[in-house]
């Protein structure tokens, strides 16, 4: 398979970034959660002004998913959902768009397959981060998490505000690189690049399988 040429240039920047002295590691620690970012219909259906053509990653959303339920860790989901025409405010002026997550809009629902069970949590937000304006932080904090594990949509909005706030809130956030898209590769790649270097750790689906299996915690 021929390389994307964002990846090979991303490749080259993250070399100048670990040299300028960024880029450092964070370890995982031993209680970590799942949230699952936004796994909306919108993002899927072809007819959707928001879709992606993010299946493959849909796809590692839910074997991440099965391994964090079969591992009995905290997982979390989230949504945005607008109740009424304020809600969003000046987010919703920004991204028009997202006016598919008003109430009711089926197109706000879950993608099959990666709808929460009982005693999984819903996270109910109106801007791109998981923790802006919402108890996620002291829900992680109550059940002794250190480490989030971080799959959904879409990687240069809701994946990396998420990652960010993860960090300033106290967590070691994890964006699993397989499980989260992006409507084109190369914001995508950019913002795992930006991730790596200055917010959190970008690690594949496969470290993440063995961490979530024991082989790492």
């Amino acid at each position: 398979m021929v390389e994307h040429p964002a990846r090979s240039l991303l490749t080259d920047l993250a070399d100048d970034f670990a040299a300028a002295g960024l880029a450092g590691r964070l370890t995982l620690g031993a209680r970590p959660a799942l949230v699952v970012v936004d796994p909306a219909r919108a993002y899927t259906e072809p007819d959707s002004a928001l879709y992606a053509g993010v299946e493959d990653a849909v796809e590692q959303m839910k074997v991440l998913l099965a391994a964090a339920r079969a591992a009995a860790i905290p997982v979390y989901f989230t949504r945005v959902l607008f109740e009424h025409p304020g809600d969003g405010g000046r987010f919703a002026d920004k991204v028009p768009a997202a006016a598919s997550f008003r109430a009711g809009d089926p197109l706000a629902l879950p993608i099959e397959g990666l709808e929460h069970r009982d005693g999984e949590v819903v996270i109910t937000k109106q801007y791109p981060s998981a923790f802006f304006g919402t108890a996620l932080a002291s829900s992680l904090a109550r059940q002794a998490v250190d480490t989030v594990l971080i799959a959904g949509l879409s990687t240069s909005g809701c994946v990396r505000a998420t990652a960010l706030d993860a960090l300033q809130s106290g967590f070691v956030p994890v964006v699993v690189r397989e499980a989260v898209g992006d409507r084109h590769p190369e914001p995508h790649e950019s913002n795992l690049r930006d991730i790596q270097a200055k917010i959190g750790e970008v690690r594949s689906i496969d470290e993440m399988l063995a961490y979530l299996a024991g082989g790492d915690r």
